[in-house]
């Protein structure tokens, strides 16, 4: 590729993806977290490791990094054949308890049920029962992912499953343009650039960062194509319903911002126009990936949607400005509520969304 452009990876944030994950400015996940479970949520986060969040991790990976990222950061084995609930239950165990027991039977049966009580794993049991079954099913992955420490396991089903997740992406003719194998692209004024991380604050002054799976900068037409990848549980065709449900509007409108407001102050990219924001999408039950458009990646302000049933986008940086209400005032309550006087039923009935 020639060099005779910039790059936009000069202007990302050049950070491992452990010390993005763990800095503290807003994302997209975070305002999610907050909007489905109020400040409880973030101030009290479950630690539980998710099988779906996996599963999309490796898929990213070897789309985003090939081979080479999803070995240094996944291990396939042929380990026991045990449910998804379990391994999430051994997986918890292990990230807290590794460092101090090599053996899920060293684990105090108190420490075990803690954990079966926040994934509410068979609650009618006896608690002898539940911890017995545990360790039973869950000793040899444990053993496993401590002989594996530092990657993820997966298991060869898993694996399977990724792989054939990857190969639809990169022959379905919606999607292979994005992510083929072999771009056949003779113009060496296009990057193809991956996971670039980014951190600026927008015009409230809330810091925020993102990572955006694919970005595709052609220098030539000066526009840039974001792209984020979607791994789904339910049929492609039905990603809207997804997109509702995950507050996915948060994460194409407020990336469009972030990266909007970092071109914006750099001479050579300033003049680029960002298509709006795509998601392409594959189940690993139906394989048909599909690519979804967000006509509405640069719209500010609360969106509304729907015939029957209004279906309602609260804009991402007035949640963002409601959790900074709540963490910086130490507030149990949202703002606008009285607490040494009437609130109103009427004004909040009339916000219900």
């Amino acid at each position: 590729m020639s060099n005779i452009f910039k790059s936009l990876k000069t202007l990302s944030w050049d950070v491992p993806e452990e010390e993005y994950r763990k800095d503290p400015a807003i994302s997209y996940s975070t305002l999610s977290t907050f909007l489905e479970g109020g400040y409880e949520a973030i101030k009290n986060p479950k630690e539980m490791v998710s099988p779906s969040l996996t599963f999309g991790s490796a898929v990213d990976a070897i789309l985003t990094g090939g081979m080479d990222e999803f070995n240094n950061r996944f291990v396939v084995i042929n380990g026991p054949n045990i449910s998804s609930t379990m391994v999430n239950i051994v997986k918890s165990l292990f990230q807290i308890y590794s460092s101090i027991y090599i053996s899920l039977s060293d684990i105090p049966d108190d420490a075990i049920l803690i954990i079966l009580d926040k994934l509410e794993y068979q609650k009618n049991w006896k608690p002898a029962t539940r911890i017995k079954d545990v360790r039973e099913k869950g000793s040899e992955y444990y053993d496993m992912l401590y002989l594996c420490e530092g990657k993820t396991v997966l298991n060869k089903i898993t694996y399977d499953e990724v792989c054939s997740c990857v190969r639809a992406i990169k022959t379905s003719k919606s999607t292979a343009k994005y992510f083929s194998d072999n771009f056949d692209d003779p113009d060496d004024m296009i990057e193809h650039l991956y996971q670039l991380k980014f951190k600026i604050p927008l015009e409230n002054g809330i810091i925020y960062r993102c990572m955006i799976d694919k970005l595709i900068v052609n220098h030539r037409t000066k526009v840039i194509q974001p792209i984020d990848l979607k791994t789904s549980s339910t049929p492609e065709w039905d990603f809207y319903k997804s997109f509702v449900k995950w507050n996915y509007q948060i994460q194409n409108r407020l990336y469009y911002r972030i990266l909007r407001k970092i071109i914006s102050e750099d001479d050579y990219f300033k003049d680029f126009f960002i298509e709006d924001f795509i998601d392409v999408v594959v189940s690993k039950y139906t394989l048909c990936p599909l690519v979804w458009k967000c006509s509405f990646t640069k719209n500010y302000g609360d969106l509304t949607f729907g015939k029957r049933s209004q279906i309602y986008m609260k804009d991402p940086e007035t949640i963002a400005a409601e959790l900074m209400y709540q963490i910086r005032n130490e507030s149990q309550t949202p703002i606008g509520i009285v607490t040494d006087g009437y609130n109103h039923l009427e004004d909040w009935l009339n916000n219900i969304n």
